[in-house]
């Protein structure tokens, strides 16, 4: 009978509509922001809702804005081929007079000071307060060209657009928009996104597993538990669940659905693992021992990580990386589904 339902639940992209969380705090600050045309720097771990929220706002009809992902920008031509198709989507005319189309690369040489220049242009000329979304950003860092340092010249100083960076790796953020001796913007305001209200995730959650037929008071508790409330990771599951349910499986639920998730991702898991260096992966198999203090000596000696700077220095790498949390005055490998992966796969007890 469960297969006249739908499945309530979305993940993998960016959620919307009726599947977004209301995050109101966050939402207003954002508002603010551009009001004042104020720029804001926005981070947070992977899988917060970053991009959801952002887009949520600026989606609003009284943003007019552009939104950039990055994420798969790996030349200066991508760049502005990017830009322009935003430009062109916001700006028609722009298009129809071929002004785009001349700015348009040719070469990897081609400068970015154009395309700014007829992007400000024109939303002067729009008379609207105007916002760029850079999600990813850190991915412009790894390019070869310096096209940090060009944007920095273009964008320092230059007024009408609010400029939203987006990106989990805060601290490359601190060492381009903290240089005081180079500095990117003249003001701007910093925004850390985390978990969603656990409240209100717990009613969004029950209210679909009890669209769906399912009962179970403490489901939403159980999946919210195991997540550790990580939004994407939390919708993920919830949809993995009600699948499950959807195709007739009725008993253990939760963690059918967590063995499901674990054979979908035991390829890049296993691929990830492969790429981390020795010293990563014995600090990794300790913490997932149970162990939370890698610069202890007791850690050191048991997991072979010969000094207390090299535990030390693996720590803060993989902080910095997304993949260990500090909290409970220790550090804590923070996707719990890597961690059980890692738990199943290395045998540990």
């Amino acid at each position: 009978m469960s297969n006249i339902y739908a499945n309530p639940f979305t993940w993998g992209k960016p959620v919307s509509g009726n599947n977004y969380i209301a995050r109101p705090d966050e939402q207003e600050h954002i508002t603010t922001v551009i009001d004042k045309q104020i720029h804001l720097i926005i981070t947070g771990q992977r899988g917060m809702g970053k991009t959801s929220l952002v887009k949520h706002v600026l989606n609003q009809p009284s943003n007019a804005s552009i939104y950039l992902d990055l994420s798969f920008v790996v030349s200066r031509g991508d760049l502005i081929n990017l830009i322009l198709d935003a430009v062109e989507k916001n700006f028609p005319l722009a298009k129809a007079e071929g002004q785009t189309k001349a700015l348009r690369v040719k070469d990897q040489d081609s400068a970015l000071t154009p395309v700014f220049e007829l992007l400000y242009d024109l939303v002067k000329l729009s008379k609207r307060k105007f916002s760029i979304a850079w999600d990813e950003f850190q991915h412009l860092v790894k390019l070869k060209d310096d096209l940090i340092g060009e944007l920095r010249g273009i964008l320092r100083n230059r007024q009408g657009i609010t400029h939203i960076i987006i990106s989990h790796r805060e601290d490359i953020l601190h060492n381009i928009f903290d240089d005081r001796g180079h500095p990117f913007f003249g003001q701007y305001e910093q925004l850390s996104i985390n978990n969603l209200d656990l409240k209100a995730f717990n009613h969004f959650l029950t209210q679909r597993f009890r669209r769906m037929g399912l009962s179970d008071f403490d489901l939403a508790d159980a999946v919210l538990n195991f997540t550790n409330g990580q939004t994407q990771l939390t919708q993920q599951l919830a949809h993995s669940l009600a699948q499950l349910w959807l195709e007739g499986t009725t008993t253990r639920l939760l963690d059918r659905s967590i063995r499901k998730m674990l054979t979908e991702h035991n390829d890049l898991f296993a691929f990830l693992w492969d790429g981390f260096g020795l010293n990563e992966k014995r600090l990794f198999l300790g913490l997932a021992a149970g162990y939370s203090h890698p610069t202890e000596l007791g850690f050191i000696r048991k997991f072979k990580l010969s000094a207390t700077s090299t535990a030390h220095n693996t720590t803060l790498k993989l902080l910095r990386e997304g993949w260990l949390i500090n909290r409970d005055e220790g550090y804590h490998i923070y996707n719990p589904l890597f961690l059980k992966w890692l738990r199943q796969n290395k045998g540990i007890a």
